[in-house]
């Protein structure tokens, strides 16, 4: 495996944002060895020369052409067979890396070899109402916590890590991943919360890229029924890890009304109080962090986690 870094990249349709991406990658102070960019079923015959045209010719493109559109999450499955460097990461196409996000991450990373995977502040770049948001996950003090700390800290704490922030480590994450179809269309989310429980995570408290939150775009937003399906193929396939999502509460998704389904499928486990609140706390984070003024957002965030 070479050393540096390597890039996915899973397209489809975005096409407002593509040039914009290419540049950003372009600019890392380190530069990518190989993008493997998936072609997710567009119709475009000309996309694969458009991207040979603006990628900088030092970095390696590897295309993938998809016959029709499956998802970011099978393209992801297929891409991480080809990684062939040290760490690489993920990127969309309205997503803003910094120019050293490669550079920061590596050092990060390299500093601490049994992490899978390194993230650091969410700034959430709001199309719709024109703000920008500055997460601060004032409860992490340090660069490597391991298993045992995160499970302290899931425990702790009600938050996320957005896949957007998330540079890993190849070696470790080829072995070892929930980034598989079966697990459905949070696998992302999920592979993270499954490495971290099972290996730990670094954190870097630096502002390293930018998500877009903006109409149209691929939403990881699901219904109870389908959170619900997802708790069920997690205890067939992977118990020990479920048996971690259900004890530190991580489906606060799931609204208090899905209570009578989970009965019926005989997942009563998944029933607490702490969930229960944690599931409220989540709707509510959901429906007022954009109404709130900005400056607002980390006391909001502070209430509910």
């Amino acid at each position: 495996m070479n050393s540096g870094y390597d890039i996915i990249f899973n397209f489809y349709n975005d096409y407002n944002y593509l040039k914009s991406c290419i540049k950003n990658i372009n600019n890392q102070t380190i530069l990518a060895n190989n993008l493997i960019f998936t072609d997710d079923g567009n119709e475009d015959r000309n996309l694969e020369k458009l991207i040979r045209k603006t990628l900088n010719k030092k970095i390696k493109l590897l295309f993938i052409k998809n016959s029709k559109n499956i998802g970011p999450e099978i393209s992801s499955e297929n891409a991480l067979k080809k990684i062939n460097s040290k760490f690489f990461f993920l990127i969309a196409a309205d997503d803003i890396i910094y120019k050293n996000f490669a550079e920061e991450n590596s050092k990060i990373l390299n500093k601490y070899p049994d992490a899978p995977f390194v993230f650091s502040n969410l700034i959430i770049d709001n199309h719709i109402n024109k703000k920008i948001y500055n997460i601060n996950y004032y409860f992490l003090k340090k660069n490597y916590y391991n298993k045992e700390e995160v499970k302290n800290l899931y425990r702790k704490h009600q938050f996320k890590i957005y896949h957007n922030t998330v540079f890993f480590n190849s070696k470790i994450c080829q072995k070892d991943n929930l980034q598989k179809k079966k697990y459905g269309r949070r696998a992302d989310m999920l592979n993270l919360l499954y490495l971290a429980s099972n290996y730990g995570f670094a954190y870097i408290n630096k502002n390293l890229s930018k998500f877009s939150y903006r109409k149209g775009q691929w939403g990881k937003i699901m219904s109870d029924h389908y959170l619900i399906k997802e708790l069920l193929v997690l205890k067939k396939y992977q118990r020990k890890f479920y048996k971690f999502f259900i004890k530190e509460n991580m489906h606060f998704d799931l609204s208090i009304f899905s209570i009578p389904n989970l009965i019926k499928n005989n997942l009563i486990e998944t029933i607490s109080l702490k969930w229960f609140i944690r599931s409220i706390k989540f709707f509510l984070w959901k429906k007022l962090r954009f109404i709130f003024p900005k400056k607002s957002l980390n006391i909001l965030f502070r209430i509910f986690n």
